[in-house]
């Protein structure tokens, strides 16, 4: 008796809490509001994320949200200029949150064009890079800062040559084939961000819409970039000297067509080409010409090494690295040939950049001063790229003058 009222306490028990876990885990509809809480204004497009996944939503126009999500998710919601908040759903079905204004970044100062001002006052669409992007990394170009840390800028490297000035492009550009690069200006003076040392950059904005053209005309129909470089502070006189150093190593994992297949692919191709127009002629030059695949090459004067096998070469075939084939198009002649396997090292190397940079700031009431140098040596990932940047000389002196008038009697 006393073991069967055992049992069944025991099943009871896992009843309990069995029940218990599935309530836990049962997803309901959570529904409510976002608004301010300096003045209890509706945040439109608020974001509001179960922390840790990918489901969200956003507010309506009203401010209003619904979501599903567990007991136990905790629910992240963020609004720009406002402090992000946390709420653990737990009983209830409708949660009201309200944010509070982010007042450090909306009284950052922000340069739109001939002047500053505000973000809390601001009413354009202006960007500003976090500086703190430029000092991440070794950079050959500051441009590459921009990359995936503007909103609607797209930054595209179109060389793989260190220090090469990335393409830009705003919002989709103005031109029909999508490009149009913005204008910049380096401290109000038209410019280009080439051997522009990341280290004398105190800030970059972005205008983007039309209110750049009122400033600066037709100029800025693809928008503005704005470079303010640093300038002395009043206080004591100062000496800093930064370095970095960063590697980049060859990739290993390429894998690349071997050279007998290159040989048989192209010159089938080309063949096939000529076939198809009729006209056996057409670009015979390449099929027996001095190139890659042809034949016309020779270990003298010539940078491609494919020839047809003859007597006179034949002794090549017991040298390390030649080889020969039969000639896909006329298998009565081999073609004798260098098998560069390790194609890798004849096109990438493991490179090393240094950067060295060396300030002097400092003034009074009176007047301030600065002067960088820079100097910046990349090896660069491709042969023969390395970038040696020219000594960047950046200096910035002002001065406060009284001017005093007078009238004697």
């Amino acid at each position: 008796m006393g073991k069967k009222k055992f049992n069944i306490n025991y099943l009871v028990l896992i009843l309990f809490l069995s029940m218990s876990l599935l309530s836990y885990g049962q997803e309901k509809t959570i529904t409510g509001t976002v608004v301010s809480s300096s003045d209890n204004v509706p945040l439109p497009g608020a974001s509001i994320v179960v922390k840790g996944t990918t489901t969200g939503t956003q507010t309506d126009f009203d401010g209003n949200f619904t979501i599903s999500a567990n007991d136990g998710d905790i629910l992240v919601f963020s609004y720009l200029g406002f402090n992000s908040e946390e709420a653990i759903v737990s009983n209830e079905t409708i949660m009201n949150i309200a944010l509070v204004e982010n007042t450090a970044m909306l009284d950052e100062v922000v340069v739109t064009g001939y002047g500053s001002q505000t973000r809390g006052t601001l009413t354009t669409s202006v960007s500003k890079l976090d500086t703190e992007i430029l000092e991440t990394s070794t950079r050959s170009n500051a441009a590459t800062a921009l990359q995936g840390t503007i909103a609607g800028l797209r930054v595209t490297n179109t060389t793989g040559q260190p220090g090469a000035t990335p393409q830009i492009v705003l919002r989709g550009g103005t031109n029909f084939d999508g490009t149009g690069s913005p204008l910049i200006l380096i401290d109000g003076i038209p410019g280009s961000f080439f051997a522009l040392n990341s280290d004398d950059i105190e800030s970059i904005e972005v205008l983007k819409d039309a209110a750049a053209t009122a400033i600066y005309g037709a100029r800025s129909a693809n928008g503005v970039i704005l470079v303010t470089t640093k300038t002395g502070k009043v206080g004591k006189a100062s000496i800093n000297y930064r370095y970095k150093y960063s590697m980049n190593n060859e990739r290993d994992d390429q894998e690349y067509l071997t050279a007998p297949d290159f040989l048989n692919y192209n010159r089938q191709g080309h063949a096939y080409s000529e076939q198809t127009r009729g006209n056996p002629n057409f670009i015979r030059q390449f099929i027996n010409g001095d190139n890659s695949f042809g034949i016309g090459g020779n270990t003298t004067n010539s940078p491609f090494t494919t020839q047809l096998l003859t007597a006179d070469n034949q002794y090549l075939l017991n040298q390390p690295g030649w080889s020969s084939i039969p000639d896909i198009l006329d298998p009565s002649r081999q073609i004798l040939f260098f098998d560069n396997k390790n194609v890798g090292d004849r096109i990438y190397q493991d490179s090393e950049t240094k950067d060295h940079y060396l300030s002097f700031d400092g003034g009074n009431e009176k007047g301030t001063y600065y002067l960088g140098l820079g100097l910046l040596d990349n090896d660069g990932l491709i042969l023969g790229s390395g970038f040696i940047s020219p000594k960047s000389h950046e200096s910035a002196i002002s001065s406060n003058i009284l001017k005093c008038s007078g009238v004697n009697n």
